[in-house]
């Protein structure tokens, strides 16, 4: 018997004001998987995340969760923006206790569990002070932390690292694959990185330019950890970039 993917889109179109974002998107993505969408600006990847995630509808075409179309949030679905969206009143803690506003768990519970997050992205030293006293790459730590507490089936991230320095992005990329692989959530991730994006994928999707559709499926079976100075390493992000800049 075949095995139902976890996430499906089926010919998924998107538009705004008669602007063709999407067109006949079409993508499966199995249990445990850990997918990166790469591809021009404006060419709709972020926008795939946000009707994933359910804070927006497709225009067309069904996007669907174990079977069943998606309708609005889910605790299931968790989603992790490039910026932090702390809230400045709250210290590191409370703001990743927000993370299980909706769990069954009493006030302790809920609390050892922030603070073994906090342990686990090397934060509990900062467990009490608020957002104004931590660098970009620790707040994104936080954030992620509130995103991966709840344990959400599916994990979303749009540029997460993108306006973090080269080490600070690159210590992040491999807590957040430390966690993936823990965690066994399902994992899709929007960058331009395309180091980052071969770094960390089971498979790399590329899309065309507006009206995005997939131009490629790149799967990478390198093993982990990824040297980033290996000739293969070297050769897939090429084969990507080549793809993302090469005009159709």
């Amino acid at each position: 018997m075949k095995t139902l993917p976890l996430i499906s889109f089926r010919n998924v179109c998107k538009s705004w004001n008669q602007v063709t974002v999407l067109e006949n998107f079409n993508l499966d993505v199995t249990s445990g998987e850990l997918v990166v969408l790469v591809g021009s600006s404006g060419c709709g990847k972020s926008t795939l995340l946000r009707m994933l995630v359910g804070l927006e509808p497709a225009s067309s075409g069904d996007i669907l969760v174990s079977g069943n179309p998606v309708s609005g949030v889910g605790k299931e679905r968790g989603i992790i923006f490039q910026e932090p969206r702390l809230f400045p009143w709250l210290t590191v803690t409370e703001n990743v206790l927000l993370g299980l506003a909706n769990s069954p768990l009493n006030s302790s519970e809920k609390k050892q569990l922030a603070l073994n997050m906090l342990e686990r992205v090397q934060l509990a030293d900062f467990a009490n002070v608020l957002p104004s006293q931590l660098s970009g790459g620790m707040a994104q730590r936080v954030a992620i932390a509130r995103g991966i507490i709840a344990h959400p089936q599916i994990l979303m991230l749009d540029e997460p690292f993108g306006a973090l320095d080269a080490l600070t992005r690159h210590t992040l990329q491999q807590q957040l694959l430390e966690l993936h692989l823990s965690t066994g959530s399902t994992t899709l991730l929007v960058t331009h990185d395309v180091e980052e994006a071969v770094a960390l994928a089971d498979r790399v999707i590329v899309l065309s330019p507006r009206p995005g559709r997939i131009r490629e499926e790149v799967k990478i079976t390198l093993p982990h950890t990824r040297h980033r100075d290996d000739i293969a390493f070297i050769d897939l992000c090429r084969h990507i970039r080549h793809l993302i800049t090469d005009v159709l």
